[in-house]
């Protein structure tokens, strides 16, 4: 195994498989300060579990993804749209709590719940489509469209404009992993402002024409004590929304699906009982969580791990590294549908940030499976069609495409 100084954490070859750079960092120096860029990295369980619960010494109020200098090209066409707020991801409490507390009636349990029968429609409607064909690009013909087609629904907006709602998405994290160019982020300084236009557009118009959609719940929250959302807000937590319900959702599916089929053992344990179909949702988000990173700020002096972290330090908790870390998950690098503590990952965070979508992330996840694994039969890797390669970040992690050849049940 490779020790740590062998590493370059930000070389296309590590974030492709960051495997092997997480578990020298587990075993080597799990508050790891990467030379040259100032970050201390989180990777024990125990440790990022202890940062997540802490935020009055670690703080989430700051940028979500690496610190990239824009340039004035890029300033001047954000101001073309609203200004940023810190609403849910990037921000702390007391503040935090408000907009928690506003957003939380469009994601209660029952309201996800009454959502299924539309979910699983939706994920037949798109088996549909290709399942006469015998083959299928799952990313683009199955797992995109899922959530997304779900988001916009709950959203209310149109599902003729899902292409640009996708866009939108795409544009809205490339620049979180800190590896697009400069060009790259022009294209999507315009898409995010094209975003905010179309949505304040259709905020405007609930309004005046109230529905029974997020858009709406979004106008009229109000809690006792509580200013309601500005526009700017709103923006901001539409943004998130969208982002967190389908991209994460998306690489779920596909990653959830490889690793499958790269263990016929687990697949044959979901044929005999579909039951664990929902922990092994939970075991496919354990060792492929589709938000591999994110960041904190040290507010004071402070120590994790045993070492001594300054005050204002920024810190990459890595949930990928958690969610395979030995001391919490035995046999770690092992798929195990049956893991009894596969739900404890950290996949979906922890604290006051815990994942306000996953419940709904957790319903597509199983919904998807029971439909795919329903109606095909024999599933497998199409021959010469796949390099299992994912988009480059070090914030997201999910394939790029994943081609497969089934039979028809």
């Amino acid at each position: 195994m490779a020790s740590l100084s062998e590493f370059n954490p930000f070389a296309p070859e590590t974030i492709e498989d960051p495997r092997a750079f997480w578990h020298a960092l587990r075993e080597e120096q799990p508050a790891y300060q990467i030379p040259g860029a100032g970050y201390f990295v989180i990777s024990r369980y125990e440790d990022i579990f202890e940062v997540l619960h802490n935020e009055e010494v670690f703080s989430s109020n700051e940028p979500p993804g690496m610190q990239v200098a824009l340039g004035p090209e890029v300033a001047e066409i954000m101001k073309q749209g609203y200004p940023p707020a810190n609403t849910l991801l990037t921000n702390d409490p007391p503040s935090h709590t408000r907009f928690r507390a506003l957003v939380n009636k469009a994601f209660s349990a029952r309201r996800v719940a009454g959502m299924e029968p539309k979910v699983r429609t939706i994920a037949n409607d798109l088996v549909n489509r290709f399942i006469a064909d015998g083959r299928v690009e799952l990313v683009s013909q199955f797992a995109v469209g899922l959530p997304l087609t779900v988001i916009a629904d709950s959203l209310g907006v149109a599902r003729d404009d899902m292409a640009k709602f996708k866009k939108w998405s795409d544009d809205s994290v490339a620049p979180l992993g800190g590896m697009i160019s400069h060009e790259r982020q022009i294209e999507c300084a315009h898409s995010v402002v094209e975003f905010q236009h179309y949505f304040a557009a259709r905020l405007e118009e609930r309004r005046g024409a109230p529905r029974d959609d997020l858009l709406t719940d979004l106008v009229n929250a109000r809690l006792a004590g509580v200013d309601p959302l500005n526009t700017a807000e709103m923006l901001s937590i539409l943004q998130q929304l969208l982002v967190a319900g389908n991209e994460t959702t998306t690489s779920l599916i596909a990653s959830a699906m490889m690793i499958l089929l790269r263990n016929p053992s687990q697949m044959a344990a979901l044929a005999e009982d579909r039951s664990l179909i929902a922990n092994f949702v939970e075991e496919a988000l354990r060792l492929e969580s589709p938000v591999s990173a994110l960041f904190r700020l040290a507010k004071v002096d402070t120590e994790v791990g045993g070492v001594r972290i300054p005050a204002g330090s920024r810190l990459i908790v890595i949930y990928g590294s958690g969610n395979r870390d030995a001391a919490h998950f035995p046999n770690a690098d092992r798929m195990d549908v049956r893991r009894d503590n596969a739900r404890s990952h950290l996949a979906f965070g922890q604290g006051v940030h815990f994942c306000i979508g996953a419940a709904l992330a957790r319903l597509e996840g199983r919904v998807a499976f029971e439909t795919l694994l329903a109606r095909m039969k024999n599933i497998r890797f199409m021959p010469c069609r796949n390099d299992f390669a994912h988009t480059p970040s070090f914030i997201l992690r999910g394939l790029k495409v994943l081609w497969l050849e089934f039979d028809i049940m």
